[in-house]
């Protein structure tokens, strides 16, 4: 598996990443459409996006994709950065995914966060962000 950064660099679309992230896993569509829930047709329309009919999938349906592709939103919407730059993640986030163990793909959604008010500055922060995603973005039972 290429790196993320590499892999996605380049790609102008949600559709072209997520058609590169498809390729370097040996998936077709139908795999993304068993293993994420959403339509064939839809996920179809998306890959093969052009400039001027471009779909704006809701964050539930890129976190879908993302879970099945080991992809984060944010890698999707095309905010990925090189490994090396957690140098330059907001204070305490490098802190919280070293200790956390946080998977790659979290750490980079977590790095590409803005926020608007008060920006997440202690390990603890970063914690309770995270848990708060985590639980909005869990399937209800």
């Amino acid at each position: 598996m290429a790196a993320m950064y590499t892999l996605l660099a380049g790609a102008t679309t949600v559709g072209e990443r997520i058609r590169r992230l498809m390729q370097d896993r040996g998936m077709t569509l139908g795999d993304l459409n068993r293993q994420s829930g959403i339509a064939k047709g839809y996920l179809s329309e998306l890959v093969n996006e052009d400039e001027g009919s471009r779909r704006k999938p809701s964050a539930e349906t890129l976190y879908a994709i993302g879970t099945v592709l080991g992809a984060s939103v944010a890698d999707l919407l095309g905010k990925t950065r090189p490994a090396d730059e957690m140098t330059s993640w907001p204070p305490g986030l490098a802190e919280y995914v070293q200790k956390g163990n946080v998977p790659p793909q979290e750490a980079r959604m977590l790095a590409g966060i803005s926020a608007r008010g008060r920006t997440p500055a202690t390990p603890e922060d970063w914690k309770a962000v995270h848990r708060m995603i985590e639980m909005y973005s869990s399937p209800e039972p």
